[in-house]
């Protein structure tokens, strides 16, 4: 008798692990693989393999600033490694922005076709290990989630950019301004002033370079 309830219970346990295993597959591919957490992770794993495919993939480059940047790149082959795509993950497609070496997704806040993920994330550069908090920003789109490059990168530019970088940058900005270049450069910025503005750290390097 106990024998057949032992039995009984052992088959009520294989049924039940069994559901459970049905309804994590479930939700792992018709919730999960359509989050933005999932999109960031695929991302992130495609990043870190330079996988320039499948990067390409999980992001938006959708915006007035990221188009100026990939039109000036494409007229001038000196600027051919200018994607902020390598800033918002140090590491891809080369180390001269560091190199990312641990990402945690601290926590994900999604308002409509619009999510924020804060990330921590250890970026070795020049033999040191710095920590950065940047937040990334995901949008849906008809081909599902996508981490929206200038948003992403422009949002969170003191973080993706360090103070050394910082100044270098604005040098090089001053020189540009004060430069024949300058008149034209001052004025396709002033083209997209309002969505300049709308990244208060980015718009206040342009500032200090006497570009905007």
């Amino acid at each position: 008798m106990a024998k057949r309830e032992s039995g009984r219970i052992l088959g009520i346990l294989v049924f039940l692990l069994l559901v459970a295993g049905i309804g994590v597959g479930v939700w792992y591919f018709l919730v999960y693989t359509k989050s933005p957490g999932y999109a960031l992770n695929q991302f992130f794993a495609a990043a870190r393999a330079n996988d320039t495919q499948k990067v390409e993939q999980y992001i938006d480059k959708s915006g007035a600033i990221v188009g100026m940047i990939a039109a000036a790149a494409a007229m001038n082959p000196n600027m051919a490694g200018a994607d902020p795509v390598r800033a918002i993950y140090p590491g891809y497609g080369d180390a001269s922005l560091g190199q990312t070496q641990k990402v945690v997704i601290e926590s994900i806040t999604v308002e409509g076709d619009r999510a924020k993920a804060q990330v921590t994330m250890e970026v070795a550069v020049e033999g040191k290990t710095e920590t950065i908090k940047p937040t990334y920003v995901l949008v849906k789109t008809e081909d599902g989630w996508k981490v929206h490059v200038q948003d992403t990168m422009f949002g969170s530019f003191n973080q993706f950019v360090s103070p050394r970088m910082r100044r270098a940058m604005e040098q090089q900005l001053r020189a540009v301004a004060n430069s024949p270049m300058g008149a034209m450069a001052k004025a396709q910025l002033q083209g997209i002033r309002a969505e300049i503005e709308k990244y208060p750290e980015f718009a206040e390097l342009l500032k200090r370079a006497g570009l905007l």
